[in-house]
């Protein structure tokens, strides 16, 4: 049975990002996931914003990890061919008592080193003419962008991979037991494996890992976001991410320019039981439409896409649950909260910094790169740019992807194994039919491969 220096648990946003930075130390690394692909529990169902962290609580773990991680991902994202759109944030109050909160919150920011701009009436009608009308004022933060979060796990996972990362999908953990100065894991298969250091990034199956490991320190209360995706046609009614003052009862609904060109409503915050309960609900689509028709009445004018619903790991404390135990060779890191896609870098570095400390792994070291397909509205298409013949056929007509897109996606070092994971590498079926008319042409190339599964 070979020992790995390090076992990864979720293959997460997080735990790919971790075993990334990992593979630049001469250290053995493996990862599993319970999913049959990467990103398939919090990753997948996020509001996709790349944040500076300005709004994270004072002198907290997640805003040290999310600043750094922000910082990290624009410097690192177009090295992986990873797409970012710099639309900026607006934060908008809609009378006097929001406003001063607002100017609170200007001054906190500005102490902290982080960029905000005040906006009144004038200057924030301006910047979104189509704001709905009886705003006052507004604060603007500039570096907050929107991101692909599906592109951003695969390319992640992709580049451990082909630096000696070992990927191993459909591997539910059930049992950790420790033996002697190893861990010994049992996955859901029965299959074995064993390690000198293992770190949790389990997400919404982060307390149960533990659990299983004779760890009870948190627990997870997962948290369900709704969303409502409208038309690419809707894309000119907004500039920037909009999003109403928090007040008692939460953020709000947010308006978000999507990095693939929809507008998308989003999301709801409600506490639910069942980690897999990702159901959309009536009440939760009147709070998220009747939200964005005050922010953006024009939005009703427009087709909706799709609905869906996210989980967010949140767990009984609102922060979180770091927990490094180096001395018994195991690292939580639980809690992560709709913060994971910002802070993984951070959280990566974070850790890789006490794993190579620890494994004494000695300096880091040059590895081979990738790059992932840029899936951005505003990318030269490949039917315009084709890189072989198979790119003259388009399969999906609604998002405009090639046969070649498909294929090369298909033959990736890591390829997607369920119809889910090849939507979300290419774009494929994602468009206004959502794969009415390419689902069975999608499904027959990816049964040709060896795939399969929805």
């Amino acid at each position: 049975m070979k020992i790995f220096e390090v076992l990864i648990i979720g293959a997460g946003v997080v735990g790919a990002a971790l075993a990334r930075d990992l593979v630049r130390h001469p250290l053995s690394v493996a990862l599993l996931e319970a999913g049959p692909e990467p990103g398939e529990g919090a990753s997948k169902g996020n509001s996709a914003l790349m944040c500076t962290g300005w709004d994270t609580p004072r002198g907290s773990l997640e805003r040290e990890m999310v600043r750094r991680g922000y910082e990290r991902y624009l410097n690192e994202a177009p090295l992986l061919g990873l797409p970012i759109r710099r639309t900026g944030s607006t934060m908008i109050a809609w009378n006097e008592e929001q406003a001063e909160t607002l100017k609170a919150e200007r001054e906190a920011a500005r102490e902290d080193a982080f960029a905000v701009e005040w906006l009144d009436r004038a200057a924030l009608y301006q910047r979104e003419p189509k704001l709905g009308s009886g705003a006052l004022a507004a604060l603007f933060i500039p570096g907050e962008s929107v991101v692909d979060p599906f592109s951003t796990v695969h390319a992640y996972l992709l580049e451990a991979f082909v630096n000696g990362a070992v990927f191993l999908p459909g591997r539910r953990v059930v049992r950790c037991a420790r033996r002697g100065n190893l861990w010994e894991v049992e996955a859901e298969t029965g299959e074995l494996f064993r390690a000198r250091f293992v770190v949790n990034c389990a997400g919404l199956g982060g307390d149960r890992v533990d659990a299983a490991a004779g760890f009870h320190d948190f627990v997870i209360k997962p948290r369900k976001g709704q969303f409502v995706l409208f038309d690419k046609l809707a894309a000119p009614l907004v500039n920037s991410i909009l999003a109403p003052t928090p007040g008692p009862a939460g953020r709000g609904v947010l308006v978000v320019p999507t990095i693939f060109g929809n507008v998308m409503l989003g999301p709801t915050a409600e506490e639910v039981d069942d980690p897999e309960d990702r159901a959309v609900t009536r009440a939760g689509l009147d709070f998220l439409l009747s939200g964005g028709r005050r922010l953006l009445p024009d939005l009703e004018k427009f087709p909706l896409v799709t609905t869906h619903a996210g989980m967010r790991p949140a767990s009984d404390k609102s922060e979180y649950r770091f927990i490094p135990r180096t001395e018994q060779g195991w690292i939580s890191v639980g809690g992560i909260r709709s913060t994971g896609l910002s802070s993984a870098l951070g959280l990566a570095e974070h850790v890789t910094s006490i794993l190579a400390k620890s494994l004494e792994a000695g300096p880091a070291r040059d590895i081979r790169r990738v790059r992932v397909p840029d899936l951005s509205a505003g990318r030269v298409p490949a039917w315009e740019d084709p890189s072989g013949p198979e790119d003259g056929e388009i399969v999906c007509h609604c998002e405009k992807i090639t046969l070649g897109e498909i294929r090369r996606a298909l033959a990736s070092p890591l390829p997607p194994v369920t119809l889910g994971g090849l939507r979300r590498r290419t774009r494929a079926g994602y468009g206004r039919c959502q794969g009415f008319f390419c689902g069975a042409r999608l499904a027959e190339l990816l049964r040709e491969q060896g795939g399969g599964k929805n």
